[in-house]
C-alpha cells in the first residue's frame, strides 16, 4: 500500500501548479510551437494532479521525503 508523504499545503500547492500547467499546454495558443514540449507539459500537470488526488509522490518517496509527518 502506498503510505502518503505530502503535507496538505503541499498538496495544494501541487494542485494549483497542476491546473496552471494543464491549462497552459492546452489554451497557449500560437506561444509554443513545439508539440512535444506541450505533450510533456501536460504530463507535467496531470502528474501534479495525481500527486493532489493521491497524496503521494513517487519522487519524494525515492528520495526518502516525507513533508506529511511535519
Amino acid at each position: 500500500m502506498i503510505k502518503p508523504n505530502l503535507h496538505p499545503w503541499d498538496r495544494a500547492l501541487r494542485g494549483i501548479i497542476g491546473v496552471v500547467v494543464i491549462a497552459f499546454a492546452l489554451f497557449n495558443g500560437d506561444f509554443l510551437e513545439e508539440p512535444v514540449i506541450e505533450i510533456l507539459l501536460f504530463i507535467f500537470g496531470a502528474l501534479n494532479l495525481v500527486s493532489l488526488a493521491t497524496g503521494w509522490c513517487p519522487v519524494y518517496s525515492i528520495a526518502n521525503i516525507d513533508t506529511r509527518s511535519k
